[in-house]
């Protein structure tokens, strides 16, 4: 199937790049907030319950 240009407008292909560009983007600046978070602690901290808690 031909994609069919109007003269009138874009082309429906730069739309769609535009789209996919934009996805692209999107996903590596959340994956670079994700892992270059300085707000999350590096280390696993375990919560340990006191001994005079009474269930």
């Amino acid at each position: 199937m031909r994609w069919k240009i109007s003269h009138n407008g874009h082309d429906p292909r730069q739309i769609d790049l535009l789209a996919v560009l934009a996805l692209l983007v999107l996903i590596v600046a959340a994956y670079a907030y994700f892992i270059h978070d300085p707000g999350k602690p590096n280390t696993t901290a375990f919560i340990v319950p006191s001994q005079s808690v009474k269930w």
